[in-house]
């Protein structure tokens, strides 16, 4: 009888903060609240996967293929709830941050079809700055946190991984995917990567789209991110395309100032040089004229 109550008092919980998308140590957080404000003792795991069995044998909740430990729940007012890759993978996954086109996508910044989802992983100590969405540094009070799983598919859609350094994480928000909160990077960040790896944002062409009609870019914040990559031919490629679109920042000409001189870089790293230059910023416009024209 216990059990039964406490599934149906979780399933409860799940409905009046509207998700959907569940998984085994969300289960276990949300327990140890409920115990919590009936002055109960707290579940361990063990208590909690009992609960999981439970609301998996009566059919309120269904094991997603391909990520053990995800749930989708489907009690009556669990179908009003749409259900996203995004949502799938930020739970499979606490520590993803959703970066590239899938950013671009959620900012409002390029027209592609969402064929594959575009994730990051950044290496070692996540979670020494950002905690599972929907939970505090006090619901793990003498919990381990939970293990990052990188699922490779939801159902056809290919999940795309980008590991990049510790040091380098920042420029992450939370979004909102369906209703539920996920992390993504912000507008100046999904910029600054579509820049750095536009292969991964549809090609320079939506990058520099996405660049153009980036209204709400805050153009210092930018300089600040560019910076703090603290690579040299970044600050050429950024210099250029904002004095393109017309954008300025004092520091700006300081970068122009600490050129290398001697030999160009090229806008577009994985293209072939091209004889159209930019003298300014030293850099070879290696990208047809009717692309560079995106910008004007």
């Amino acid at each position: 009888m216990w059990l039964k109550t406490f599934a149906s008092k979780l399933l409860r919980n799940f409905a009046e903060n509207r998700r959907r998308v569940i998984s085994d140590w969300r289960i276990l957080i949300a327990a140890r609240r409920i115990a919590h404000g009936e002055n109960a003792p707290l579940p361990d795991e063990r208590k909690a996967a009992e609960i999981r069995r439970e609301l998996v044998s009566r059919g309120d909740i269904k094991p997603v293929k391909g990520i053990e430990g995800v749930f989708i729940i489907e009690v009556p007012f669990a179908h009003l709830l749409e259900v996203s890759e995004e949502q799938l993978i930020q739970e499979a996954n606490p520590w993803a941050v959703f970066g590239f086109a899938t950013a671009l996508l959620h900012h409002g910044l390029t027209d592609l079809p969402p064929k594959e989802v575009y994730t990051i992983q950044f290496k070692d100590g996540e979670h020494l700055y950002r905690m599972p969405l929907g939970t505090t540094l006090d619901d793990w009070a003498d919990l381990q946190l939970p293990p990052a799983k990188h699922p490779q598919k939801i159902g056809e859609t290919v999940v795309v991984w980008t590991e990049i350094q510790r040091k380098l994480e920042f420029g992450i928000m939370v979004g909102y995917s369906s209703g539920l909160p996920v992390y993504v990077t912000d507008v100046e960040r999904t910029l600054l990567d579509a820049l750095r790896m536009p292969d991964k944002c549809g090609g320079i062409a939506k990058v520099l789209h996405a660049w153009r009609d980036a209204e709400s870019m805050d153009v210092a914040r930018m300089v600040e991110y560019t910076d703090h990559f603290d690579i040299q031919n970044l600050r050429q490629r950024v210099g250029y395309v904002l004095e393109r679109l017309g954008r300025s920042h004092p520091t700006l000409e300081k970068w122009r100032h600490r050129l290398k001189r001697g030999g160009s870089i090229k806008l577009v790293a994985s293209e072939p040089y091209s004889e159209t230059f930019s003298p300014e910023w030293n850099l070879s416009l290696n990208v047809p004229p009717s692309v560079l024209a995106i910008m004007d």
